[in-house]
C-alpha cells in the first residue's frame, strides 16, 4: 500500500489534498494519530502511525490491502 500511495517517499505530497507522507495521511488523520507529538518528517514515526491506523480501521494489513484493491484508496 505504501508503494501505491507514496512510492516509499516519506516526503510525498498530494497536490489535490492535504495527503502527504508514506501513508498519505490527511491533516485530520495526522491529528488523530499523534498530531504534533509525531515527527512527520521521520519515516519510522510515519510507519508506526500508519500501522496503527491500519490496525484500527481494518484489523490487518491484508484486509487493508483488499480494501485498497477494490476501491483504489484506503
Amino acid at each position: 500500500m505504501v508503494a501505491r500511495e507514496s512510492s516509499f517517499n516519506p516526503n510525498a505530497k498530494n497536490s489535490k489534498s492535504t495527503a502527504r507522507g508514506l501513508f498519505q495521511f490527511l491533516d485530520g488523520t495526522r491529528k488523530s494519530y499523534g498530531g504534533n507529538s509525531v515527527n512527520w518528517n521521520d519515516p519510522t514515526q510515519q510507519a508506526l502511525a500508519g500501522v496503527q491506523y491500519i490496525k484500527d480501521r481494518y484489523g490487518t494489513p491484508e484486509k487493508a490491502l483488499a480494501f485498497w484493491d477494490k476501491n483504489k484508496w484506503y
